[in-house]
């Protein structure tokens, strides 16, 4: 087994139009649907849906703190639309990228609580297809 090629979250990069977000990150997760419809008919047995669409969701989440996290979290205000690059182990030449051409900013928060970390976390909602690549 490959262990060495095995990616952990400690170097990723992300980018929201032109902001990076680069405070510590605690979470970034990808998800990924496809919108369906039921087809099913009076004579079935069983329920029958076919796919119509590819949909999902980003989902993020990063310590806040008193200096990049302010303008990160100004810079992901909901309703705003931009392009989304993810690179999962870092921007180093031939490293894996993710980008999208269009995400919007479907939400954002800010937790400050009494006795804990405090987070900036937030979900972009997908409107492109998902391009692989690797860095230059």
């Amino acid at each position: 087994m490959a262990v060495t090629d095995r990616i952990t979250g400690k170097n990723v990069y992300i980018k929201f139009d032109l902001q990076e977000l680069h405070a510590d990150f605690t979470n970034i997760t990808v998800n990924e649907e496809s919108g369906e419809v039921d087809l099913t008919g009076g004579a079935d047995d069983d329920a029958y849906f076919e796919s119509t669409f590819r949909s999902g969701t980003i989902d993020y989440e990063l310590f806040y703190n008193s200096g990049t996290a302010q303008s990160e979290f100004d810079a992901v205000l909901p309703g705003s639309a931009g392009s989304l690059v993810i690179g999962p182990k870092g921007t180093t030449a031939t490293y894996p990228k993710l980008s999208w051409t269009r995400v919007i900013t479907r939400s954002r928060r800010l937790t400050l609580p009494f006795a804990g970390e405090s987070k900036v976390s937030g979900t972009f909602r997908v409107s492109s297809a998902i391009a692989r690549g690797t860095w230059p």
